[in-house]
């Protein structure tokens, strides 16, 4: 029969020693791209130094020869091992895959970027010191009978809740604390099925971490693999009602690798101890206590990057905490289960103050005297670079780096051309109104005027009419004078309706014209010929209007092709060129007007296209305008502002009776 349990217990410890393999898939799965070789990487090297820094020290530390049952003392190069206890190396082999489950759990927690030789320093220290002591504290008694002070106190933890999950919970509290946050948020995960896949093959493992810590093989062996299945199930449930009641966007998947391993942690303490129905409602609280606190740590800001604090640490108290509660009542290692649970609350308390404290000032240590902490560069770029120099990786850098510049600098123009809208609208608006007060409003004020006028030349002859019609009747003079008032009246009837009949004729002119500079003025809101032909079908169609007008010749020249604009940069543009035409017609006192597009504006240029500048000038053989003149209104400063606004240039220049130039500059750009 010792062969037997001899059998299992090495079984049950390759079982164990398959959960590296599910961490590596879990992590790796949750990190970004750029990190997963070195998470890799990481866990081989952190269990190549948990086997030899806890087979030399924390095995001897754990299991000796107890000193007042603080510390072992014994089984130093492995002397003496086999001859201590049937189990011999069997149990130094199933122990050490907890050391390494201790110590992989913490190290994946800090991923991302924290530097790897100072984390190694901290796997050696807390394999071959922090977990081993507290170890001796409750273990202690496993493989030679002897009495350790937790586990005399009547502490319960079977297969190891709160010797290897609360331990390498607080490690990592400790660690992330000292490490500080990622710089970058935390969804940015590699791969999820992986992740999934990694959370299998710990569930696969994880009968193998309880069902060998019996040690033995026996009737037993089913009843702890059932619960260990059982809670996994409903602490995944548990994890799934929190997350519902939270509402918490994008976090479903996560609550249910929280709730699956969760709850195997919980279970980890109790699997012995319980019945079915138990191990499900210790997995289903479990499941719902690991899903809050992940919750909370984020709120609070710490950024675990693999959830291994709320999993480990917060799943390893429930479970410890809830067994006094749903355990066999005859399996109490006190008088009741309240004094159990005040054992089981001080074993955790103790727990805390060790490794929590130890790993504290460890990590504080390390970071003074050689840095935790990659840089901010070295972090962006990722520790499979930084750490290892892969050469994909540097590919990827770079892939995504410039995806990322390209990504900032098209939402700079989006925000950039957003601007511009803002500004393109408000002005046009100002357009609008300003053609309308000078076309449409002067037009209706001298309507006004002549209705007005007209008005009071009908009231007069009224009040004439009136007037002469009261005279008649009173006078009593002769037939001559009333011939003579008859014919002053009929005279001034006459001019009357003359004056009233020109009133009217200018009156329908009047309105004729407010008409059309309606239509014109919303006509001109969205120009056809800018719409239907581009930039250059809008020019031309300007100074054919200007030149069917007979008072000034217009001319457009192309020397350069002009450039595909966006609509809004071309409506703008078509209105300055448009604004600096109206100019030349009122100010200008001008023959000949010339636009010039893809002008040669330097001498030693053959063309601004070639250097990024597209121009436009508009030449007049006028006055010549003065710029600083306020008595040409808001046109040449609406000029400015709209080519201001679209990063190019605005210059007008005049000289007395040489004409005027008027030069815009305006970039040339994919963008546009």
């Amino acid at each position: 029969m010792q062969e037997i349990n001899t059998l299992w217990i090495i079984i049950c410890a390759c079982f164990v020693f398959f959960m590296q393999a599910g961490f590596i898939c879990y992590e790796v799965g949750f990190v970004q791209s750029k990190n997963v070789i070195s998470v890799a990487i990481e866990n081989l090297l952190t269990f190549m130094i948990t086997t030899i820094g806890f087979s030399l020290i924390g095995f001897p530390l754990m299991f000796g020869q107890t000193w007042k049952g603080v510390i072992g003392n014994s089984f130093w190069h492995f002397a003496g091992i086999q001859e201590a206890s049937h189990l011999g190396y069997a149990f130094v082999f199933f122990e050490l895959m907890f050391a390494a489950t201790a110590v992989t759990i913490f190290a994946g927690s800090m991923s991302e970027r924290t530097k790897l030789f100072p984390l190694q320093i901290a796997a050696v220290i807390s394999a071959a010191l922090i977990f081993p002591v507290y170890g001796h504290w409750v273990w202690g008694g496993l493989f030679l009978k002897q009495e350790t002070w937790l586990a005399s106190l009547g502490f319960i933890d079977f297969a190891g809740a709160t010797v290897v999950h609360t331990t390498a919970g607080f490690i990592a509290l400790a660690g992330l604390i000292a490490v500080g946050k990622r710089n970058k948020p935390k969804n940015s995960r590699s791969n999820i099925p992986f992740a999934a896949l990694g959370v299998f093959i710990l569930w696969f493992a994880w009968f193998g971490f309880n069902g060998g810590s019996i040690l033995a093989f026996n009737d037993k062996v089913g009843l702890i693999l059932l619960n260990t299945n059982l809670a996994a199930a409903s602490g995944m449930a548990g994890a799934l009602v929190v997350n519902l009641m939270l509402s918490r966007n994008g976090g479903y998947l996560i609550s249910i690798f929280n709730g699956t391993l969760g709850g195997l942690v919980a279970i980890t303490a109790a699997s012995y101890y319980l019945e079915p129905m138990s191990a499900l409602i210790i997995g289903l609280l479990s499941g719902m206590a690991v899903d809050l606190s992940s919750y909370l740590l984020d709120k609070a800001g710490i950024d675990d990057a693999v959830g291994a604090v709320p999993i480990h640490l917060f799943g390893g108290i429930a479970g410890t905490l809830l067994l006094p509660f749903f355990m066999k009542a005859e399996m109490l290692h006190t008088s009741d289960r309240f004094s159990q649970f005040l054992v089981q609350l001080l074993g955790l308390g103790v727990n805390f103050c060790w490794a929590f404290g130890m790993a504290y000032l460890m990590f504080r240590i390390i970071d003074r005297m050689l840095g935790l902490r990659v840089t901010a560069e070295e972090e962006e770029k990722g520790l499979n670079i930084v750490e290892f120099a892969d050469i994909y990786s540097w590919e990827k850098y770079m892939e995504i780096s410039s995806y990322e510049s390209e990504i900032k600098d098209k939402n700079e123009l989006l925000r950039k051309q957003a601007r511009l809208l803002a500004v393109t609208e408000e002005q046009e608006k100002t357009k609008l109104a300003r053609d309308l007060h000078d076309g449409v409003g002067q037009s209706l004020a001298a309507l006004k005027l002549i209705l007005g006028m007209t008005k009071k030349q009908l009231e007069a002859s009224l009040s004439d009419e009136n007037g002469s019609s009261i005279s008649s009747e009173n006078r009593e003079g002769s037939s001559t004078g009333d011939k003579q008032s008859s014919s002053s009246g009929e005279s001034l009837k006459r001019v009357l309706q003359k004056s009233v009949l020109q009133n009217t004729g200018k009156a329908v002119v009047l309105t004729e014209n407010s008409i059309s500079e309606i239509r014109n003025v919303l006509n001109n809101l969205k120009p056809k010929p800018l719409i239907e032909n581009g930039l250059e079908g809008g020019l031309r169609a300007m100074a054919e209007d200007i030149n069917h007008t007979g008072t000034l010749k217009c001319s457009l020249l192309i020397q350069k092709p002009i450039p595909h604009f966006d609509e809004t940069v071309t409506l703008n543009l078509y209105r300055v060129i448009q604004e600096a035409l109206t100019n030349v017609v009122k100010h200008a006192d001008a023959k000949t007007v010339r636009i010039i597009a893809g002008a040669k504006v330097r001498s030693d240029s053959d063309s601004r296209t070639e250097a990024g500048i597209y121009a436009f000038q508009i030449l007049d053989d006028g006055i010549g305008i003065e710029a600083g003149r306020s008595d040409y209104g808001v046109g040449i400063p609406s000029m400015k502002d709209r080519i201001k606004m679209l990063g190019g240039n605005f210059s007008i220049a005049g000289a007395d009776g040489k004409g005027t130039k008027i030069i815009v500059e305006v970039p040339v750009a994919d963008e546009w």
